[in-house]
């Protein structure tokens, strides 16, 4: 395998190792988005004043609710008040981007098997053609040929 061909391999494979951290990443927060969903339904359906909060690493406090809407980050530490069918359809659009990068992640991943499959045929072929055509032989496959004449359209020394 020649160097170039080496080198592309590695880089393709570099690439889908950085995709499949990233797809992990995205996976991650796909399922925190469910989650959070799953939250927001339950409180929108409960009239309980009372739930446990997340303090975080299985840590939880009582808290009362004494109001129905929610504060919201929109960005760059800007906050504002949500109501919870507000805030679960910013959490629908945050999901459809995130949905969005993994299918876009999984086609670059599929492209690049491709030319990593297309790379892997395209040397093995050029092996295989290299062994034949060492030393200026021609392509006549018989084992026993010692035949030296220059490659040629077709087999001079009649084994084939």
């Amino acid at each position: 395998m020649d160097q170039e061909r080496i080198i592309q391999l590695q880089m393709i494979e570099q690439e889908v190792n950085q995709l499949n951290s990233q797809s992990q990443l995205i996976e991650q927060n796909i399922s925190e988005m469910e989650d959070l969903k799953l939250g927001l339904n339950e409180l929108e359906k409960s009239e309980n004043n009372e739930i446990l909060v997340n303090l975080g690493k299985r840590i939880y406090i009582p808290v009362e609710i004494k109001d129905r809407e929610l504060i919201v980050e929109v960005g760059n530490k800007t906050f504002v008040k949500k109501s919870i069918a507000d805030t679960n359809k910013l959490v629908d659009e945050q999901m459809e981007k995130l949905l969005l990068a993994k299918y876009q992640i999984t086609q670059r991943l599929q492209e690049l098997d491709s030319q990593m499959d297309e790379l892997i045929k395209d040397t093995a072929e050029n092996e295989d053609l290299g062994k034949n055509h060492e030393h200026g032989k021609h392509e006549c496959n018989h084992e026993n040929c010692q035949c030296e004449e220059d490659c040629g359209d077709e087999c001079k020394c009649k084994h084939n």
